[in-house]
């Protein structure tokens, strides 16, 4: 779906200028007509469409859980693979000893959608995890889905907690998802661990060829999803003890319980899969609307017609490009998701949601080496709430570096396409010394996987200004 959208490149601060000068007086009568910089002012269009890619990176360990559907948003369903890190074997036990229970046990601090909608989760074998951490795989597609390992039913809202409490803790405290694994499971892996050499105990990669990983996927439900913060296998069992009291000659047994654990970490894979519904409706032709969705993977993109903007500029230079996009209104609903990019923190970690301007053929180097803006080929914004828009103040490098790699080649440029992609990043706080002021400073970013929407406008006023001797 095409249609026009506005772009305005601004000269800003070009000419050093103090209060009360102006453009035209600065040396006027000094310089030669041929050689005075002239400013040039214009509008240009550019094209504007919606597109879902195929697939996003989204290597992590942290993830989504369930089924929800917003009348707004539509219908998220949520999953993911995962292989195990042999955290911790059954040091404390005895050869005779065996499994008590085995649990796999997801960890969450948050969710979206109804706490007390009735959910339920199950767990199927992988066969073989695939090394993708791409979203365009399917994890079914590698597990045994006739062997159930486990299912289990729950609420976000532990009811057995009270409201106080909860709402004490909703921040502090991973609530659990607790899923029975069989037994026999157990003593498989205690069997394995009981080796000369510990057996796959002895490495993830060993691990990962004994147990490829679970599958984890919604079954019923649809009115929550968890934010999985952890994924983790408990084996109890139990040892006994035997002591004799030193004054009496009878000796007493007590036992103790001990837990064998597997975790996900980043040293092994979990592959996330996100499924959208009726999403196609987004991609048809829309006069003056286009849209964002997370994690789904719908995307705007505007293009650029290069040769206009070199026929209307010239050889003049930008200075500063000001790109503006507005948003429609937001609709007021009980589980409307957050507009992507709000600038706000995420959870307990040290990472902003940032809104992406990138590229379109560099959108895999980016999130593959973890890389953040820098305001050349790639940059960031926030959503203002007060203009209702996003703001990228100057992106006139990326337009400059078109041209010049254009007059290099002695070829015409291709029209330059720009992506807008919702991004997670993590930052560090730096304190000077001198002045006592604290900043943020951009370390990694990872694509936006938490549900969010928005519409954006297309139709936007915008004006351009270069300047040179011409």
């Amino acid at each position: 779906m095409k249609t026009k959208i506005f772009l305005s490149f601004v000269l800003l601060g070009l000419f050093g200028l103090g209060c009360g000068d102006t453009v035209d007086n600065i040396g006027g009568s000094i310089q030669p007509d041929e050689d005075k910089i002239k400013v040039f002012i214009d509008t240009i269009t550019v094209e504007g469409e919606t597109l879902r890619l195929d697939s996003i990176y989204a290597k992590s360990i942290t993830g989504l859980l369930g089924t929800f559907y917003d009348p707004q948003y539509g219908t998220l369903k949520a999953s993911y693979a995962c292989q195990y890190y042999p955290s911790r074997g059954f040091d404390s036990i005895d050869v005779n000893n065996k499994i008590d229970s085995i649990r796999l046990n997801i960890l969450y601090t948050s969710y979206f959608g109804d706490s007390l909608s009735p959910m339920e989760v199950s767990v199927y074998p992988v066969v073989k995890m695939e090394k993708n951490y791409y979203t365009n795989t399917d994890p079914a597609l590698f597990c045994d889905m006739n062997s159930l390992l486990g299912r289990q039913s729950y609420s976000a809202r532990d009811l057995n907690i009270s409201d106080s409490a909860n709402l004490a803790n909703i921040s502090t405290n991973y609530k659990v998802v607790s899923i029975p694994l069989p037994l026999e499971l157990g003593q498989k892996f205690l069997k394995e661990y009981q080796k000369s050499d510990y057996g796959a105990y002895a490495s993830p990669e060993a691990m990962a060829e004994f147990f490829p990983g679970t599958y984890l996927v919604s079954t019923f439900g649809r009115g929550c999803i968890l934010n999985v913060e952890g994924t983790s296998i408990y084996f109890y069992y139990t040892r006994e003890y035997q002591t004799t009291k030193v004054d009496s000659e009878e000796d007493s047994i007590y036992s103790r319980t001990y837990a064998s654990i597997l975790n996900v970490t980043k040293e092994v894979l979990q592959l996330n899969n996100y499924v959208g519904a009726n999403d196609e409706l987004l991609l048809q032709s829309q006069e003056d609307k286009m849209y964002l969705k997370t994690p789904v993977r719908i995307y705007p993109q505007i293009t650029i017609p290069m040769m206009d903007i070199i026929e209307a500029v010239g050889d003049r230079k930008f200075s500063s490009v000001r790109l503006d996009i507005g948003a429609y209104l937001k609709e007021e609903r009980e589980y409307a998701f957050d507009f992507p990019g709000l600038g706000n923190q995420i959870g307990s970690t040290l990472s902003t949601s940032k809104l992406l301007l990138i590229e379109a053929d560099s959108v895999k180097t980016f999130f593959e080496a973890k890389k953040t803006a820098d305001n050349k080929t790639s940059f960031f914004t926030t959503f203002n709430s007060k203009t209702y828009s996003y703001t990228f103040e100057n992106i006139s490098n990326v337009i400059q570096n078109a041209v010049e790699e254009a007059r290099k080649k002695n070829q015409p440029p291709k029209d330059l396409k720009l992506l807008l992609i919702p991004v997670q990043v993590s930052y560090y706080t730096y304190t000077n010394s001198y002045s006592y002021t604290s900043s943020q400073v951009d370390i990694t970013s990872s694509h936006y996987l938490y549900p969010s929407a928005v519409t954006l406008k297309k139709n936007l006023k915008i004006e351009i200004v270069a300047a040179g001797l011409k």
